[in-house]
């Protein structure tokens, strides 16, 4: 099995099987996932052979310790009527990191598409490298951003829910840079309210907007436009992911994996 390597902007890599249909195992080891990971934040793979039902997941344990939802370690994403929470709908997902609300955050998260909503309907995943918008922030920002403190809280109705506190500032744990761990505020279903430590709040609105501004930054932020069989994995404690809203209810199904 040969590949093709095509680098990304602003960040990320894709892979693509030649001829289409190898089987993923081939290329994807524990050793090369680290280390890609860790160049690339986003690895998309194209081409391969299909995983199906539980084969995702026995896939998945040979990179670590899954985490277990209510329903499983296979979340799948997909419209469902009458959900209660936005995730299952077919809006825009606000930024945010897998994890927090369940007490163990993982350090991938790896996604198979099923099926893909047409091009140019929506529903690109939406990836920010939080050290890129760090490092493009100016000193007196960073600082500010050192004192803030944020509590999150949102009523448990799907397979998350409750409040935690987190500074705006982290550590990678495997790389040790610098990270920020921020979620936007949710209000369409289920929403997420976020309290805010640390400075005046006179200053809050303005931290909101300016963080906002930087997350979504092009120069930061990779849209990833799925088709039918994409894997991709993508590094949780660097990147902030979202989804922006699509139109067809019924073309876009990804079943999602995170290894803690």
């Amino acid at each position: 099995m040969t590949r093709t390597v095509q680098t990304l902007s602003p960040f990320g890599v894709e892979l693509t099987a030649s001829p289409p249909g190898a089987a993923l195992e081939s290329l994807l080891r524990s050793d090369f996932l680290r280390s890609q990971l860790a160049r690339h934040r986003v690895l998309i793979f194209r081409g391969f052979a299909p995983l199906p039902g539980d084969e995702l997941v026995e896939f998945c344990r040979r990179f670590g310790e899954l985490q277990d939802f209510d329903f499983g370690k296979i979340n799948e994403l997909r419209v469902k009527e009458g959900s209660p929470n936005y995730l299952f709908t077919t809006s825009a997902v606000p930024f945010h990191w897998d994890g927090a609300f369940l007490g163990r955050v993982p350090s991938a998260i790896f996604f198979h598409c099923e099926a893909a909503p047409a091009e140019g309907t929506g529903g690109e995943t939406l990836f920010s490298d939080t050290t890129r918008v760090l490092a493009a922030a100016p000193a007196e920002r960073r600082v500010l951003w050192e004192k803030v403190r944020v509590t999150y809280v949102t009523e448990k109705k799907v397979h998350y829910g409750g409040r935690f506190t987190s500074p705006l500032l982290g550590r990678h744990p495997r790389t040790g840079e610098e990270i920020l761990r921020f979620a936007e505020p949710v209000t369409d279903l289920n929403p997420v309210t976020l309290e805010i430590e640390g400075i005046p709040a006179s200053e809050h609105a303005a931290l909101l907007e300016d963080l906002r501004r930087r997350i979504y930054d092009p120069a930061v932020c990779l849209a990833h436009a799925w088709r039918a069989g994409d894997y991709v994995v993508a590094d949780n404690h660097a990147l902030l992911h979202g989804r922006r809203a699509f139109a067809d209810a019924g073309r876009r199904h990804l079943r999602r994996v995170n290894i803690l």
